[in-house]
């Protein structure tokens, strides 16, 4: 049977057709909640491709009027959806909070100071900078407790230390 072919099943593939949308509303809803890696996602949009199909089944017009309000009115819906969904509880937890914002910024005021090893950096390790105690990385290879150093970069939100060099006396 040819996919744009009508047959006259009393309404069964229309029926079909809108419980397979309704599937993947479902499916689009639950990839929001429950960490599937994507599966979710996969499986509504082969639950859409079965409904167009069960569209398509029940008559060439009918096919296309599904496929034209999925290509305009499923953008939209996408687009209403993400401005709901961003406003919700759960939305605000999965995004970064002002408190880690100002952590960020605050990392980022750490640019060109200097301090001193707590452990010894091979390449990662702590160091103490206007005294509080910070996580960084060693630019170039190992460091060792005590010695002094200086922030070089702030890259996502890691700070990135030079060993100075020590003064002659």
């Amino acid at each position: 049977m040819l996919l744009a072919q009508a047959v006259d099943d009393g309404g069964t593939t229309l029926l079909w057709g809108f419980l397979l949308l309704g599937a993947m509303i479902f499916l689009i809803a639950m990839e929001l909640v429950v960490p599937s890696g994507g599966f979710l996602a996969i499986a509504a949009a082969a639950a859409l491709i079965g409904a167009i199909a069960a569209f398509f089944m029940h008559g060439t017009n009918t096919g296309l009027a599904a496929l034209a309000a999925v290509i305009v009115l499923g953008p939209i819906a996408a687009w209403l959806g993400w401005k709901w969904w961003s406003e919700t509880d759960m939305a605000n937890r999965m995004v970064l909070n002002t408190q880690d914002a100002k952590a960020s910024r605050s990392h980022s005021a750490l640019m060109g100071k200097t301090g001193t090893a707590e452990t010894d950096l091979r390449p990662i390790g702590t160091v103490r900078i206007d005294d509080r105690r910070h996580d960084a990385l060693s630019d170039h290879g190992f460091i060792t407790a005590g010695a002094q150093i200086a922030v070089v970069e702030v890259l996502d939100n890691q700070l990135k230390v030079r060993l100075l060099p020590k003064e002659k006396s």
